[in-house]
């Protein structure tokens, strides 16, 4: 590979067919070829979050990287980073794979206005969420190939799991094929980043959508509002907030053990480290506190996703500039975990004042001996 000086915008050269996209197994390594996208450059647009890590990971990894941003705070940490870095049009213009990791919301007015002018036929076009795909947010031009590399990861773990030669779960679907070398293409980009190391699996862009969306929707608020009511209990039933909090999930050991869940299993990780009174206390209230209410729920929270209902409201949302956020926003930190949260952190840093002065003081002692 090149690295991040300059180069040709693609390589011509003659390869074999890809292998089916569409088989149900996952792809690793031994799948992916570095060759199938040397001498081209990658186009990150957008350093966020996940934008960083997938620049970084590609640099590290040989691939010439440009990054595009529009100018911001994190355009200049991309050029403080050392890369080179452009308006969003330019990088496009000078690149032959781009990367779309700017948030959902300013995919239309980014793409239409700064990317699709300055397509090129047999470019590679990757989302990582098929949100504007899905819901047609976008028109795709008919001699681009177009993919999905969707991380089930943010940012962080991303660059943290490359350095340390793990890698995170990606879905992968090959949308637009016009070249016959999206899947190799793309398998190359998953490779560099770091995703074939854990496992991509092949997931269509509607259903990682759909999949993505209602998480959001459904089981992320329906995981906070069991840890909300758990401590409203407690504490109206007169226990200490602090210690309600840490039992509850701040200590971390719910975190942990839904991380150990995620590669023993879910009922697993009970059975492997729960106690006998652990086990005992978790089967006998399953499947006792959420009844066909909550199913019911799920099944119209779904329908609304599917059948465009949230994207309409989420429109309607963004054009009123997020009222709704800031609400929720004032709502939380009011909230007594909220309070309770706050002062943990304080007690905490109390912990590290009190480790700062006694630093000094040995460093003082031995400087005076």
């Amino acid at each position: 590979m090149t690295g991040t000086s300059a180069g040709p915008r693609r390589a011509c050269r003659s390869v074999p067919a890809p292998p089916d996209w569409k088989r149900s197994s996952m792809y690793f390594d031994r799948d992916a070829n570095p060759q199938d996208i040397e001498g081209e450059r990658v186009a990150v647009i957008g350093y966020g979050i996940q934008g960083k890590a997938f620049a970084v990971n590609l640099r590290d990894s040989g691939v010439a990287v440009l990054v595009g941003n529009r100018d911001d705070e994190y355009r200049k940490a991309a050029i403080e980073d050392g890369f080179d870095t452009r308006t969003i049009a330019d990088a496009v213009a000078d690149a032959s794979i781009i990367l779309l990791l700017v948030p959902d919301e300013a995919h239309q007015e980014v793409y239409h206005s700064q990317i699709s002018p300055h397509l090129d036929d047999g470019d590679l076009l990757v989302f990582a969420h098929g949100f504007s795909v899905r819901f047609a947010r976008i028109a795709l031009p008919p001699n681009v190939d177009v993919a999905l590399l969707a991380p089930k990861m943010f940012g962080k773990p991303i660059r943290q799991r490359y350095l340390d030669g793990s890698g995170v779960l990606a879905f992968l679907d090959v949308i637009a094929d016009p070249s016959g070398r999206t899947l190799r293409r793309s398998l190359a980009i998953a490779q560099a980043v770091g995703f074939t190391r854990y496992g991509v699996l092949p997931v269509s862009h509607a259903v990682e959508t759909e999949l993505d969306l209602f998480q959001e929707q459904f089981l992320t608020p329906m995981l906070i509002d069991a840890i909300r009511i758990s401590f409203e209990v407690l504490t109206e039933s007169g226990y200490d907030p602090i210690p309600v909090l840490l039992d509850m999930h701040a200590s971390g050991e719910m975190a942990e053990m839904l991380i150990e869940a995620a590669s023993t299993g879910l009922f697993e990780v009970i059975e492997q480290q729960g106690s006998p009174t652990c086990r005992f206390g978790v089967q006998r209230y399953l499947g006792t506190l959420l009844g066909e209410e909550v199913r019911d729920k799920g099944r119209r929270i779904l329908a609304d996703i599917r059948d465009g209902g949230f994207v309409e409201a989420l429109s309607a949302e963004a054009a009123a500039g997020y009222p709704s956020l800031a609400e929720y926003q004032r709502e939380y930190r009011a909230s007594g975990i909220t309070k309770a949260h706050d002062r943990y952190r304080s007690m905490l840093d109390e912990r590290g004042a009190a480790t700062g002065v006694a630093d000094a003081g040995e460093k003082g002692a031995k400087n005076a001996a």
